[in-house]
């Protein structure tokens, strides 16, 4: 037993003598540095199909910014195999953020137009007046809000009515699922849904005799793996009602998820719906310079719709709110 511990212990001496001279070689660091580098990078470009890389992937603007910086320091430290690998993720990461963003569609016929505005109030937000005064400065003619208490259900009523006469709020006793829309236009076949046990509210707003249906939705923040079950499952469900309804569509709410998810890309390829969003505008959290913020608010529009811009506004919340001007 002895003589099979000593021998054990020879090898293993042997082994990391060998292994620092290797590593010792400039050029075998430089590959393990690169390897370092790779891992992490193949992580994130895999498709999210569990919990933990969907969390990881969140970040992916932020990872391809970082690997971006990293292969211009590993050039001026003269380490050209970091470097390379670093650019490579970099430009892989940079494509995947790209195309699911994807292209804005255009067309010119048509004078009726819309402005449609999406925003988290957060339940917990108390500067009621200043929000709805920032709200009405912006003048939305259809706004999508969630995350409306029982507080938040009864100061938009009283200082929304005046100027937006057509609403639907839908009160929950959980104060994060509560949702309501206000529309300067008329609103029709409104109806509640509770898919995976939270509140959406779907109908059709009236433009100039054309009627435009609507989903607007909230699904819960995927905080552990259940409830990431239950978002992607809420999804999907949503996806459903799209397909089974035809028509021109307006889809707006906080997913909790980014463009590049695969459940993402599954919906909008299921509904053959077009993201507003043509360029990284973030809307999470608010309080982050714009390089550490992520995309979670949509508003999604089909074909026959045109999206003339979309951009983020701040108002008092722990989100960005989303404007965008619509033409049909």
């Amino acid at each position: 037993m002895k003589a099979y511990k000593l021998k054990f212990l020879i090898k293993a001496i042997l082994f990391l003598v060998c292994w620092y001279c290797w590593f010792r070689q400039p050029a075998n660091k430089e590959r393990i540095w690169a390897a370092l580098f790779m891992i992490p990078g193949i992580l994130l470009l895999v498709p999210t199909f569990n919990y933990s890389l969907t969390m990881l992937q969140s970040f992916l603007f932020q990872a391809m910014l970082a690997y971006g910086l990293l292969s211009i320091f590993w050039i001026f430290k003269r380490h050209y195999r970091v470097s390379t690998v670093n650019f490579v993720v970099y430009f892989l990461l940079l494509v995947k953020v790209n195309t699911s963003i994807g292209v804005r569609s255009q067309f010119e016929q048509g004078d009726a137009k819309l402005k449609v505005m999406q925003f988290n109030v957060l339940s917990s937000n108390t500067a009621y007046d200043q929000t709805i005064e920032n709200v009405k400065n912006l003048s939305p003619d259809f706004i999508s809000f969630q995350e409306v208490s029982n507080k938040w259900a009864d100061e938009l009523e009283a200082k929304l009515a005046d100027e937006y006469p057509y609403f639907k709020v839908l009160r929950q006793k959980d104060a994060g699922q509560g949702i309501a829309v206000f529309s300067k236009f008329p609103l029709q076949n409104i109806d509640e849904h509770l898919w995976e046990g939270t509140a959406n509210l779907s109908g059709q707003v009236l433009i100039e005799n054309e009627a435009i249906n609507f989903l607007t939705l909230h699904t819960r923040s995927p905080r552990n793996k259940a409830k990431w079950q239950h978002r992607n499952a809420h999804i999907r469900q949503a996806s459903e009602f799209v397909q089974q309804n035809g028509g021109e569509f307006l889809v707006l709410g906080d997913f909790n998820t980014v463009p590049w998810d695969k459940r993402m890309k599954e919906f909008k390829a299921s509904t053959d719906l077009e993201d507003s969003r043509k360029k990284f505008v973030p809307t999470f959290p608010a309080w982050n310079p714009f390089v550490a913020q992520i995309p979670i608010d949509y508003i999604f529009h089909s074909k026959g719709i045109n999206c003339k811009s979309l951009d983020s506004v701040k108002i008092t919340s722990d989100h960005l709110a989303i404007m965008g001007s619509y033409q049909f």
